[in-house]
């Protein structure tokens, strides 16, 4: 196929030439040459040149009777006849060419555009598929953090203490930003930017420090060119930080915020769930108002004082101790001013012991203490002590000063008792006897 636009013309006018100066020559076999003409339209139909068909075909009518006037034959009807059938056969070739073109180009026409109009609908089809794909990877992925938050929430609650759930929040941390520097922390505000979350209690986002207008400029090391700092809400106060930065701005956007938030509450709710746990715990074994453990865990652990000590073969001795004239007090000045007298005469007490020791409130004004590997004498020793600080403590109820006394009741085990309700006994025996010999004073024999 000829793509040189001066050939696909000189070709055809070539041939016109050609034929037109044989025709001239040769006149008398006119009818013979005249239709080869037809060969320069079948040439044209092939190779698209319209604009060129009506000159060629004005020319070759203009010929087909303008020559034929130079020849001897031209006189002849029968001749005339076959010249212009000649012509109008040229004409309808023309026509049929021209005709099979305009079909062939429309058909050409619908084609393409079925072509345009299929090539749309692949690309419309193209781009669901690659809006579906999207979807699907963006639908895994959220799938792939729901599960792994999912094993973070179990992972987290599986802590025991508030320590592990920070060193386990660490590894979460991490895991999930391990290209970045991290940091958990609690307690006060180290920096601007702490502070700055302890204020408003929510979390800070800063994609490019050096577009940053909320901060100085001298604020920011080298290593913090983006960073988030989320607070670690602990019933309604801020305990600490989750804080991870990057020497890269830009490598935090608002999908990072929202993980580690989602992280940070978790472990506020675990660490809130120990809280609470270790209050409903203390509660139970301990009570409300002086702080001290309770009858039933006294009684725990006075039995396992008692095996403990007689596995090591060492003695340890039972205080019982009681506050003289209590229901005085109580009605002399309320029992708010009582209550006052149970916390102070509890704080004595526990203040006043070892780690190892155990006190306990027994019931009303009456107190236990369990002195490990102590015995009776210097037992007696330590409960004169506290009885003398008692002695010493003043109350102010109502304007009116005023103070307490307490009495002890000593027994050793395993000298006075080897069971626990006999060990008991003989320190209530005592008691009894300090109550009633004058009170305000220990007896331990």
């Amino acid at each position: 196929m000829i793509n040189n636009k001066v050939l696909k013309i000189s070709i055809p006018f070539a041939i016109f030439l050609a034929l037109s100066v044989l025709l001239f020559k040769y006149s008398a076999y006119f009818l013979w040459i005249f239709p080869v003409y037809g060969l320069i339209f079948i040439w044209f139909s092939f190779h698209n040149e319209n604009e060129l068909e009506f000159v060629i075909l004005f020319l070759c009518t203009a010929i087909g009777f303008l020559v034929p006037q130079f020849s001897t034959f031209a006189k002849s009807i029968e001749f005339s006849a076959f010249i212009f059938a000649e012509i109008f056969m040229l004409w309808i070739l023309f026509y049929l060419l021209h005709k099979i073109a305009a079909v062939k180009t429309d058909g050409f026409k619908k084609i393409t555009a079925e072509i345009s109009s299929n090539l749309s609908k692949r690309k419309h089809t193209e781009d669901e598929v690659k809006r579906y794909e999207s979807h699907r990877v963006a639908l895994l992925n959220r799938i792939k953090f729901q599960s792994e938050l999912s094993s973070s929430i179990q992972y987290i609650s599986s802590s025991s203490n508030i320590e592990e759930i920070k060193e386990k929040l660490g590894e979460l941390v991490r895991k999930y930003f391990n290209d970045a520097e991290t940091l958990v922390h609690s307690g006060v505000p180290g920096d601007v930017f702490e502070k700055w979350v302890f204020d408003r209690k929510t979390p800070l986002l800063i994609k490019d420090a050096s577009t940053e207008k909320r901060f100085s400029s001298g604020n920011f090391s080298e290593e913090e060119k983006s960073m988030i700092i989320t607070p670690l809400n602990l019933f309604g106060s801020v305990a600490g930080f989750i804080r991870i930065s990057s020497a890269r701005a830009q490598r935090f956007k608002n999908d990072d915020l929202r993980v580690l938030e989602i992280i940070a509450s978790i472990c506020a709710v675990s660490m809130e769930n120990i809280r609470l746990f270790e209050k409903v715990e203390e509660l139970a074994v301990k009570d409300g108002l002086t702080k001290m453990y309770t009858h039933r865990a006294f009684e725990g652990r006075l039995q396992e004082e008692i095996l403990r000590s007689a596995r090591g073969k060492t003695p340890f001795s039972l205080l019982m101790i009681d506050i003289d004239h209590f229901k005085k007090y109580n009605d002399t000045y309320g029992h708010q001013a009582g209550d006052s007298v149970l916390k102070t005469v509890a704080e004595v007490l526990k203040g006043n012991i070892r780690e190892i020791d155990f006190a306990a409130r027994y019931g009303g004004e009456e107190f236990a203490i369990i002195l490990t590997g102590i015995g009776a004498q210097d037992a007696a020793g330590l409960a004169e002590h506290l009885r003398e600080i008692l002695e010493a403590a003043r109350f102010n109820f109502a304007g009116t000063a005023t103070g307490v006394t307490a009495s002890f009741g000593v027994a050793e085990f395993p000298t006075d008792a080897t069971i626990e309700s006999q060990l008991i006994r003989v320190a209530d025996e005592r008691l009894y006897r300090a109550k009633a010999g004058g009170r305000n004073m220990v007896v331990y024999e």
